[in-house]
């Protein structure tokens, strides 16, 4: 699947796990692992007998983003029409993992980070290591938040803490993400899979038409507005990477980013 950048692995003959397999590069999310999880996705949506998935990164940090080969791509493409298919994958992603009828949940290790975070935001439930963070970088690189990222993130955490995990560039540790209401669980480091197994086995276990429907019942609820405020996000993002400032900024801080690597 997608050069095996993306796996699916069965312990229990119920539960699924998905894990982003990059984890040399902190499972940093490429155009591969964004048809990767599209593609565990529909596979696992026509698996009657999978009730529950749990999404990890392999190894001890779940992901650090978006791979800043996706905004080369999108930048390099001449033709607008094919840099917006390159830049409307991780949207695609992330409704592919927020519609399946199956209940999700995120296994955060280490970080959440930027489109990382918008992955595990599509999932249903987070559990958070005691040190893990979130971090949302992209206004640093001078893009905006996009992949439907701010409507799911201002349903977790109010329309304030959302404007200003985007802005402001900090990381947010697990506690905070807890109080804030952006992660559900908060447990020893290294214990996030056992959390999330210990749910999925749980969620299993019930009738699974009246947990679907709820399911479906309350992202229709929740969702409502948000393709009247996302669908703008590949246009936003094509306008970020042209705009000259934040050109400017954005390569400032990639040229810190190197120097730190040095």
């Amino acid at each position: 699947m997608s050069g095996d950048v993306v796996k699916i692995d069965k312990d229990d003959p119920s539960v699924a796990i998905v894990s982003i397999n990059r984890p040399k590069n902190l499972n940093s999310i490429t155009v591969d692992v964004l048809d990767g999880l599209i593609d565990a996705a529909n596979e696992i949506a026509a698996a009657p007998d999978i009730r529950a998935v749990v999404l990890k990164g392999e190894g001890p940090y779940f992901s650090s983003g978006a791979d800043f080969s996706l905004f080369a791509a999108a930048m390099s493409e001449q033709d607008t029409n094919k840099a917006r298919v390159i830049g409307r994958k991780g949207a695609d992603a992330c409704n592919a993992w927020e519609n399946l009828p199956q209940v999700t949940i995120a296994a955060i290790e280490g970080g959440v980070v930027g489109g990382g975070l918008a992955v595990a935001m599509a999932c249903d439930w987070r559990v958070m290591g005691a040190d893990a963070y979130a971090y949302v970088p992209e206004v640093a690189v001078g893009v905006n938040f996009g992949w439907g990222s701010l409507p799911r993130l201002t349903a977790l955490v109010g329309p304030a803490k959302a404007k200003y995990m985007s802005i402001m560039c900090e990381k947010h540790g697990a506690n905070d993400c807890q109080d804030w209401g952006l992660t559900d669980f908060v447990v020893e480091n290294g214990g996030t899979l056992e959390k999330a197994m210990e749910l999925a086995i749980r969620t299993s276990e019930f009738p699974r038409l009246p947990v679907q429907l709820i399911k479906r019942g309350v992202n229709t609820h929740a969702a409502a507005l948000s393709r009247a405020t996302a669908y703008a996000d590949m246009e936003d993002l094509l306008l970020s990477l042209g705009d000259e400032e934040s050109t400017a900024y954005r390569m400032k801080t990639i040229e810190k980013i190197q120097n730190k690597g040095e």
